[in-house]
């Protein structure tokens, strides 16, 4: 097997195994929690949606744009955009 095929088989085989592994915590939404966002309209914050889950400490935040990030109390980390129309 040349090294480019190997590499990409890897690749595509740990892509399938973590989809499954992130999408995992979504039988535990029952705690999420809406936080409140009263930013005025010139505020920096505006326009963004918070999530909270204080028991498991998880934490959801959606921007303006639609990109969703994900904290498990350690940072908020990029996980997904919002899909072009095609």
């Amino acid at each position: 097997m040349k090294p480019t095929t190997f590499v990409a088989a890897i690749a595509v085989l740990t892509a399938t195994i973590s989809t499954p592994i992130l999408a995992g915590d979504r039988e535990h939404d029952h705690g999420m929690q809406v936080v409140a966002n009263n930013a005025a309209p010139d505020a920096p914050g505006y326009g963004w949606r918070y999530f909270s889950d204080p028991v498991a400490r998880r934490a959801v935040v959606i921007s303006p744009q639609g990109d969703y990030y994900y904290s498990r109390g350690k940072g908020l980390h990029w996980i997904a955009a919002e899909q072009s129309a095609s």
